[in-house]
């Protein structure tokens, strides 16, 4: 930047600045993995505040994020979307001892450090880099640089990079465009490097964060080391609902296993079907405690497949919502409802969370509106997010996120085919 801007008038305009239809939240979500590096460049004004446009920005796309910054002798941590979770109170090794309960929660992790930061901190433990700058003459050069200085690293370390992504911010979509394309020219005909442009922010908008702390930095891991421990704790949170596929896609009411199929796995506890009539349970229990397997059958009573495909509409499939009657503008296809409680719940499928959040957005911003339209909602409501699932499996990615999660499985019974909701958390267990 110059030495003649006024950062004052910068920073109003960044946060005044008319938003037109290219800057508008309908654009692409950001490209980035589920841990990203961020290299802050430099920005205009004050880098956190763009950090955490880029971090809800992900949380919008992609469900909640965490941001780690890394800065000054400190590590701040913000959730961003992220439905009343909360950070450790400070102390020594708070932010580790947290980690593994955050991995589990968050479906995005932004690591942000300076992008002066010896490559060697974190390219050996980083799943993908991104650099973050602004578009005037400045900022391009000093990303440039710093991109050779991690390409250099790479090669001294016998693992060369071989893309790297770029934010740029506080520029209008033709200004980033035009800073990408100089910057991508330059480290493709000099470093031999790909970038791609991960995403556009072009202004300072209002961010939906739900907490924040800062620690000392003595007290927490450095870089590597937390992305070390960040990877880890993901792994493990991974493994503790991974359901696998070497299991046959359905077990015979005798517990009988075929040869050929994994061994049988520690089944989770499963919640009280309270939407349909429950079928009795394959096994008995014995006067020890222990249960022992029926006679055998020539065929199975009951058996429960999941569903390959779910029905149109979902609500009448859950026991005690009824239909509100009207539909979100901005995502028509997902349905509101109400419970007894006059409770909002926002339903949709295992891929549309994203979506199922922008209604809960746009719920919130016409609250009042919607109190006048319907009694039950005046003076203000509970919104609950809710997936329903034709394959259990889908759960393991949903884990966490706040989101209700039932699965619809069609019972074969005596009489036919049944179709029942399981449960599969609660409000207190869903994150």
């Amino acid at each position: 930047m110059t030495s003649n801007v006024d950062p004052y008038g910068s920073l109003a305009a960044l946060f005044t600045t008319p938003a037109s239809p290219e800057t508008s939240h309908a654009h692409a979500a950001p490209r980035i993995g589920e841990v990203t590096t961020v290299l802050v460049g430099n920005l205009p004004v004050m880098a956190g505040l763009w950090t955490t446009q880029l971090a809800d920005e992900v949380a919008r796309a992609f469900g909640p994020a965490g941001l780690v910054r890394f800065e000054r002798g400190e590590v701040t941590i913000e959730l961003l979307r992220a439905d009343g979770r909360q950070v450790p109170p400070a102390g020594p090794g708070a932010v580790s001892r947290w980690l593994p309960r955050g991995a589990g929660a968050l479906r995005r992790w932004l690591v942000c450090v300076p992008a002066d930061t010896a490559p060697a901190e974190y390219m050996d433990a980083s799943e993908r880099i991104v650099l973050m700058l602004g578009a005037d003459e400045a900022a391009v050069t000093g990303g440039y640089l710093r991109l050779k200085q991690l390409c250099d690293e790479g090669i001294h370390r016998g693992r060369p990079v071989d893309r790297v992504g770029i934010v740029v911010v506080g520029a209008s979509p033709d200004q980033a465009d035009a800073a990408f394309r100089k910057l991508g020219e330059a480290a493709r005909s000099f470093l031999g490097l790909e970038v791609d442009l991960v995403a556009r922010l072009p202004r300072i908008e209002r961010v939906e964060s739900s907490a924040r702390a800062s620690y000392p930095g003595d007290e927490c891991p450095g870089v590597g080391a937390f992305l070390g421990e960040l990877a880890n704790a993901r792994s493990q949170a991974a493994l503790r609902f991974d359901a696998g596929d070497d299991l046959p896609a359905s077990i015979p009411i005798d517990g009988s296993v075929h040869p050929k199929s994994a061994p049988a796995r520690p089944q989770p506890t499963v919640p009280a079907m309270n939407h349909a009539p429950a079928a009795p349970g394959p096994f008995a229990a014995a006067p020890n405690g222990h249960a022992t397997p029926p006679a055998a059958r020539s065929a199975p009573a009951y058996a429960a497949l999941p569903m390959a495909e779910l029905p149109p509409r979902l609500v009448p499939l859950l026991r005690g919502l009824r239909p509100l009657g009207i539909a979100c503008p901005l995502a028509p296809e997902l349905e509101l409802a109400l419970d007894d409680e006059h409770r909002m719940h926002i339903v949709g499928r295992s891929d549309q969370l994203a979506r199922v959040r922008t209604v809960r957005t746009w719920a919130t911003m016409h609250a009042e509106l919607l109190g006048l339209a319907f009694p039950e909602l005046k003076g203000g409501f509970e919104v609950r997010e809710r997936i329903l699932l034709g394959d259990a499996r889908d759960a393991i990615v949903l884990h966490g996120t706040g989101a209700l999660l039932d699965v619809l499985v069609v019972a074969q019974t005596p009489s036919g085919p049944v179709q029942v909701v399981v449960p599969l958390n609660d409000a207190t267990t869903c994150g």
